[in-house]
């Protein structure tokens, strides 16, 4: 009697919380739109994980201290279009330790570019990052610095990863895949307009 009664009040249970999860309304993604741009490398977008691109050293247009500041401290990963693009969710495919730290970034309409995320302590393979409002720019960027303190290696405290003077290989990080995504209107939404 008991063990039925255990198993009636499991079934009602797991019913209710089923009943709970389903009317929470989830977004469905667009298409990843990172495969229709032009990038310093292709291989950051070209829908394959077995392919790696590299981050490269920052061009600046600017010749002033701050930029040159800018371009010796970091390399960077760069998405643009010709048109306009709508970007929400932010998916980072890139092997453990490579992208422990990163700023996610889009150009604004003015040519500045704009941090929406500073990433720090990564050590996940696949890094998502769903903005709150929608960003519409022709240009998407990772800025990876070329050197920085690591709290996982064996166990020890920080080290560095790289030392000073001239770009190293391992300065210039490896990125598996880009995804970039919009919410696309849920037939929710659809229904009460």
């Amino acid at each position: 009697m008991r063990i039925g009664s255990v198993i009636l009040i499991l079934c009602v249970l797991l019913g209710i919380s089923g009943c709970i999860l389903s009317s929470s309304s989830s977004l469905n993604w667009s298409e990843n739109v990172a495969i229709s741009a032009a990038g310093t490398d292709p291989k950051f977008h070209d829908d394959n994980l077995y392919t790696e691109g590299e981050t490269t050293t920052i061009r600046e247009d600017a010749k002033d201290r701050a930029s040159q500041d800018e371009a010796d401290k970091f390399t960077e990963a760069v998405l643009s279009w010709n048109s306009p693009q709508t970007i929400q969710r932010i998916v980072i495919k890139a092997k453990e330790g490579q992208l422990e730290f990163f700023h996610i970034q889009y150009m604004h309409a003015d040519g500045k570019w704009v941090t929406v995320k500073d990433v720090r302590d990564n050590m996940r393979p696949i890094y998502r990052y769903t903005l709150g409002k929608p960003v519409v720019t022709n240009k998407f960027r990772l800025k990876v610095p070329r050197r920085w303190d690591s709290r996982h290696v064996g166990g020890q405290s920080r080290y560095k990863r790289s030392e000073t003077g001239a770009p190293t290989a391992a300065e210039f990080r490896k990125i598996q895949e880009i995804e970039l995504y919009y919410a696309l209107p849920t037939s929710d939404a659809a229904s009460n307009q």
